[in-house]
Parts: structure tokens; C-alpha cells; sequence
């Protein structure tokens, strides 16, 4: 990616948005705005484990044909909420190369602290 300066103001807005990932630019088109009335949401609080929530994304998102990465985690980061957005926008930034690292940040975070939060119970 280009030096600060040269980037567009919406390329600058999608680098705060989206920090830690690693992103093409230009970025390949989003699916239709309509993508995000079903999307799956994570929040890290009680109720859904990452694991299932993953599971529920993938679906959703075959289901929505992405074949692009830089898609694939832009909408993966749409489904975090809450205190699972916030961990994600203080992660190193562009720190995520493709989807499969940002499954395993995920998972690594978000499982372990469940499973820790599980056996206090």
C-alpha cells in the first residue's frame, strides 16, 4: 500500500476501519448492501462460542459466494460486535494477511478466553 499521503480519503477511511488486516488496493467490490441483513453477529460475551460463530459465518458467507480474501475478512470484521470489534480494532495493525490468520487471532482470543471464562463457572 502506498504512503499515507497518497492514499484517497475513503482508502483512509478503510485503513482505520479495517487496521489490522493486510488489504489490496484497490479493494475488490463488496456484495450488495442487502449482505448484511442475515450476517451472524459476535459480540464475545455469552451465548455464541467462536468456534460457532465461525461455523455460522462460513456458511452464511459461502452462501453469498466470496471468493475474494480482502472480501472474506472485511465482512468477517462486519460480524464482530461489541467487545469483539473493539479487540479487533486494537490488534497490530496490518497484522492479518489473509483469512486464515484471521481465523486463527480469532479463535486463539475469543476460544481460549471462553473456555477460561467456562471453567470459572
Amino acid at each position: 500500500m502506498a504512503g499515507p499521503q497518497a492514499l484517497t480519503k475513503m482508502e483512509r477511511i478503510i485503513v482505520v476501519r479495517y487496521g489490522p488486516l493486510v488489504l489490496p488496493i484497490p479493494l475488490n467490490a463488496m456484495p450488495t448492501r442487502e449482505y448484511q441483513k442475515h450476517m451472524p453477529k459476535f459480540t464475545g460475551s455469552k451465548g455464541v462460542t467462536a468456534e460457532e460463530h465461525l461455523e455460522s459465518f462460513y456458511s452464511y458467507a459461502d452462501n453469498l459466494y466470496i471468493s475474494e480474501d480482502d472480501v472474506w475478512m472485511r465482512v468477517f470484521v462486519q460480524s464482530l460486535d461489541g467487545e469483539a470489534r473493539k479487540w479487533f480494532r486494537e490488534l497490530t495493525p496490518r497484522s492479518i494477511i489473509d483469512i486464515e490468520a484471521l481465523d486463527d487471532v480469532f479463535l486463539k482470543h475469543w476460544g481460549i478466553r471462553k473456555t477460561i471464562l467456562s471453567l470459572g463457572t
